[in-house]
């Protein structure tokens, strides 16, 4: 519907090639710079998207010549009457909107603010998570709107060309969908994370990109078009947070964390203690509750580790090398490596902790303690005993990592977790199995002895151990580690471990005395 004295302005599904006389009344959702395809430096056009009274999208495009004239006008959330343009085929990259058009500003184009309080303000559209979740618009267009809490981040990550973060958001229904934003982006969510540690953060991102990896579903920033706004002060961010389910805690946790949670939820952590442990060397992971007690302090508390892939350096003069890169190395950093004394209701261990476990317990990096207290930390650091020293934590431990160095028994120390919310769910979780499995002072009933029994008795015969166990997620090499070593405290892996209990022992006896008295009938 052309322009015309009896119609002022058409919508944007009345448009169509051919014309250049219309009139339209819109709001600029979003304009951006892009840059020419031959040289990044300089200017290529200026693209924008705007809508209609019935909040349709259109795209628009400013050749770089004509900007100047507008240049200064340009406003997002602004309301504009947009007179004389050509309407073209919406084709080519990015495409921002559905419509099937767009439009093309030339020199008698004519463009004005305008004021109607009663024009809609459609700035977003959201994609529901739950579609993109099961897969439902993935391929129907590629940049969409999303908006969800942040519920999990990991740090930046420095590639060859660019800068990464992945983060995870929820919506007020529970759906979630997988993050990535790139570049400058970044800065735009990052320092409120870091800033925000009690009260939730909403992040709304306009013109993200739709991707599928595998199975999974990715929402990504792209090209200049994306816009990441965090805790914005508008309706849609106030609806947004009214709908939130805030009874719970509001504490953000870490990417390894929110997976640790989701693994007590679903009931794929198994706590076991020290005891039940000892010996054991098969595939699983288990878990243990236990209190750090004492630090190491004959050890050191650090080492300098290759950045490539985090293994220990050999120091040579005036340089280093990295026996897995097998390369001169100058790009090292500094990576915790914390011997520890730990202790639960069934005996003591010693676990080495690294540079993951660490920095979450202690809350600083190793480089920043390094800065501090130079290459000799000594007396043991403040921070080490303030954020280790009495620590109730819960470690994963991956028991098919076994190994023997020097006489010492290690294994991995997978994930650990000392966060509110998961120790609350524990705590929860266990109260209600013994419960279920125990009589009324506590003691395990005889059918979950009967269980314990069986699972120690087959694997008892591997031998029983004393638990040294480092977390190498990221560690040190074998070869290196040897040359590290405190001298041999242990004279071989079948040292009776020392957080074997009595009545562990008690139960296997009388079940293995009534196996031979059924062998004897």
């Amino acid at each position: 519907m052309a322009y015309s004295s009896n119609t002022l302005f058409s919508v944007f599904n009345d448009l169509h090639p051919g014309s250049q006389a219309w009139a339209v009344k819109a709001r600029l959702i979003r304009w951006y710079k892009q840059p020419a395809f031959q040289n990044k430096q300089q200017l290529g056009s200026v693209e924008m998207v705007i809508h209609d009274q019935d909040g349709v999208r259109i795209h628009v495009n400013i050749k770089a010549l004509l900007y100047p004239k507008f240049e200064g006008l340009l406003s997002e959330g602004e309301l504009y009457i947009i007179k004389n343009f050509f309407v073209n085929d919406n084709t080519g990259s990015p495409n921002t909107t559905e419509h099937t058009h767009k439009l093309a500003f030339h020199r008698g184009t004519e463009m004005f603010k305008f004021k109607d309080d009663q024009f809609p303000n459609a700035m977003f559209n959201f994609t529901p998570l739950e579609q993109l979740q099961f897969h439902l618009v993935i391929d129907e267009f590629p940049l969409r709107d999303v908006i969800g809490r942040v519920i999990s981040y990991e740090k930046p990550f420095e590639g060859f060309n660019a800068k990464k973060m992945d983060f995870r958001i929820q919506d007020t229904e529970g759906h979630q969908l997988s993050c990535s934003l790139w570049g400058d982006y970044i800065d735009d969510l990052l320092p409120v994370l870091e800033t925000t540690k009690d009260k939730p953060v909403v992040v709304a991102i306009q013109f993200g990109k739709v991707l599928k990896l595998r199975d999974r579903v990715l929402f990504s920033s792209t090209y200049h078009v994306t816009k990441v706004r965090v805790n914005a002060d508008d309706d849609v961010f106030t609806d947004f947070m009214n709908r939130l389910d805030l009874s719970g805690s509001n504490r953000m946790l870490t990417n390894t964390n929110y997976s640790i949670y989701e693994d007590f939820t679903k009931g794929r952590a198994e706590v076991r203690d020290l005891a039940y442990l000892s010996g054991l060397r098969d595939d699983d992971r288990y878990w243990i509750d236990a209190t750090i007690i004492d630090i190491d302090s004959t050890r050191d508390f650090w080492y300098v580790a290759c950045k490539q892939c985090t293994k220990k350096l050999v120091a040579h003069p005036g340089t280093s090398t990295c026996v897995t890169c097998n390369q001169d190395n100058s790009n090292q950093n500094a990576r915790f490596k914390v011997e520890v004394n730990v202790l639960d209701k069934s005996g003591n261990a010693t676990l080495m902790l690294w540079n993951k476990s660490c920095e979450q317990l202690v809350g600083k990096s190793a480089s920043e303690l390094k800065q501090v207290y130079g290459e000799q930390w000594e007396p043991i650091p403040k921070e080490l005993e303030d954020g280790l020293i009495d620590k109730r934590v819960l470690f994963e431990l991956k028991l098919s990592t076994y190994k023997t160095v020097n006489g010492r028994a290690y294994c991995n120390v997978s994930r650990c977790a000392f966060d509110d919310e998961i120790m609350q769910l524990y705590t929860k979780m266990s109260t209600g199995m013994q419960d279920s499995t125990s009589d009324e002072h506590g003691n395990l009933t005889e059918e979950s002895n009967e269980d314990n029994v069986g699972f120690i008795q087959k694997k008892v015969e591997k031998g029983k151990r004393r638990l040294f166990l480092e977390s190498d997620e990221e560690g040190v090499n074998d070869e290196v580690a040897k040359e590290d070593d405190a001298p041999n405290d242990m004279q071989s892996e079948n040292v009776p471990a020392k957080s074997t209990s009595s009545s562990s022992d008690a139960v296997y006896k009388s079940k293995k005395r009534q196996q031979v008295m059924k062998k004897e009938k």
